[in-house]
This record gives C-alpha cells, structure tokens and sequence, in this order.
C-alpha cells in the first residue's frame, strides 16, 4: 500500500485568524483543561493545531487542536501566535480526521499512572508538585502508590507513631 505523504509545514499564525468547527464531539473536562495549562506552561505548543483554510471565511478553520486554541485565549494563557498545519481536505476528510484524532489518543492506563508517579516519587518529586504537573489530587497519588507497591514507596518516609498498639478490652 502506498501512502500519500502530504508535506505539512508548520507555520504560525494570528490566533484570530482561526475558528472553531461546528462538529467536533469532543469534550474537556475543566480539571483536564487546567492540566492541559499547565502542560503548555511546562513543556511549551507542542503540537500544532490541524486546520483547513476556508477561503469564504478567510480564516483556518480548526481540524483538531479546539482545546489547545482555547489555551490561547486571553481568559487563559494569552497566546497570540498560534502553530497550525494545514490540511487540504473537503468537508468529509475533515470530519473523519476529527473523530480519527480524538479516538487515536487512547485512555490511560492507570496502572502506567501508578508506575510514573512511584517513578517521580523515587526520584524525589515532592507530592505536590507531582499532583500540579499530572493533574491529579494527593488522594489520587496516594492510590497510585497503594498501587504500586506501598511497602517500597513509603520505606523512606519517617514513621510517627500516632497511636500503640495493644489489645481490644471487652
């Protein structure tokens, strides 16, 4: 099978001249656009938003990257210079690379979740740094670690004994 290879440059442009598709499905929840913020904040665009240039609009209409646009926005990071590519699709080719987006990303797994924070927590990262640049709670870090074996994960911790142990009166 031979595959077209389209040469997609990436080249930045006004963020106004984007605009959102009217029949992407997608969703974010706000925690996970707050993690996404954040994911910006630490890492920088890292992938550029797909569009299509609509001539009667004069404008690149959105392909997939809405919620990364949305980063963009005064309300959030205030990011004027977006990175787009731009696809040469008609209006079906766009909607299939929409959903065929959205759906490529996959779930988490939690057990690999539990894995990387054990990996930060033996590192050193403190808990709530680990909770700020994953987007998760300290409740949630500590279900990763029951996870992914308690024992070693706690076997640095100093122990403060709150309460003896003894034998229950009756």
């Amino acid at each position: 099978m031979k595959i077209k290879m389209p040469c997609l440059g990436i080249k930045l442009v006004d963020r106004d001249m984007l605009q959102a598709n009217n029949y992407n499905p997608n969703n974010v929840p706000k925690d996970k656009m707050e993690l996404l913020k954040q994911s910006i904040i630490d890492n920088g665009f890292c992938f550029p938003i797909v569009t299509i240039w609509a001539e009667d609009d004069e404008k690149y209409i959105i392909v997939d990257g809405f919620h990364r646009y949305t980063m963009c926005m005064p309300e959030w990071l205030d990011i004027k210079q977006v990175p787009i590519v731009v696809l040469d699709h008609d209006l079906s080719k766009r909607m299939a690379a929409t959903i065929q987006f959205n759906k490529a990303r996959g779930v988490h797994a939690v057990d690999g979740d539990a894995e990387i924070v054990r990996s930060l927590i033996e590192q050193g990262v403190p808990e709530d740094e680990i909770c700020k640049h994953l987007g998760i709670d300290a409740e949630t870090v500590l279900r990763y670690k029951q996870l992914s074996g308690i024992t070693d994960i706690f076997k640095n911790i100093q122990y403060s004994k709150s309460w003896e142990v003894g034998t229950v009166e009756e």
